[in-house]
């Protein structure tokens, strides 16, 4: 039975860790072809770029970035494996990449066996290195820690939507309320988190692991 070839595609600006990847491809069995593109853009315009298997995507893009167009690529062709690549291993980039439909996020410092990361896309499997799992597994270990705040589900409804930077009116017609008992349900946040202001409320969140990587997005 003949091996089906894979399709790869690469979004990076930086040409030298663009050659870096074609030249570990090249010697990586069973890919049918190797597409780059040098910004989100140029990637969205060109259609061959829609027949990709896998896309590896760099998130700090001139232009749109690959976080954003990773969850462009999630509603027109949700088939197509977005793999992110990056320099930080920061939460909330972490976070809306998941969100976004990333099915693998690594550090660009701990990409190794790129034949290894492509077999387990295939099979279906999803791909983070070593540095994101542990950030990802501290973030639930904090939420269920016995001396974690303890917010209510609709407290941290609002929280989740208002750290995606949501007015209070937003938050209010996305949940089906009024404004005012959301302004309730904030102060009893503030007061629990004890914090006196939005920035102060986002930092805290994060540094505490109350932010829900899986909170769905809503529309401005």
């Amino acid at each position: 039975m003949e091996t089906k070839k894979t399709k790869i595609g690469i979004v990076e600006n930086d040409e030298n860790f663009r050659e870096q990847i074609l030249k570990i491809l090249e010697s990586t069995p069973n890919i049918e072809s190797v597409l780059q593109w040098e910004s989100a853009e140029a990637y969205w315009k060109d259609d061959k770029g829609r027949s990709l298997d896998i896309l590896f995507l760099d998130i700090m893009l001139p232009g749109m970035n690959g976080v954003d167009l990773a969850g462009k690529i999630s509603e027109r062709d949700p088939l197509i494996g977005k793999i992110m690549l990056s320099n930080m291993n920061s939460d909330e980039l972490i976070y809306n990449s998941l969100r976004n439909g990333a099915i693998g996020y690594i550090l660009k410092s701990e990409l190794k066996d790129i034949s290894e990361v492509i077999d387990t896309i295939l099979r279906g499997g999803a791909i983070i290195t070593p540095t994101i799992a542990f950030r990802v597994f501290n973030h639930f270990k904090q939420k269920s820690s016995p001396n974690a705040v303890r917010l209510t589900e609709k407290e941290n409804q609002i929280l989740d939507q208002m750290v995606m930077g949501k007015t209070i009116n937003r938050v209010a017609e996305f949940l089906g309320v009024s404004k005012y008992t959301i302004q309730h349900h904030v102060k009893n946040i503030y007061r629990k988190l004890n914090v006196h202001n939005r920035a102060e409320l986002i930092k805290k969140a994060n540094d505490i692991g109350l932010v829900n990587p899986f909170a769905p997005e809503t529309k401005n």
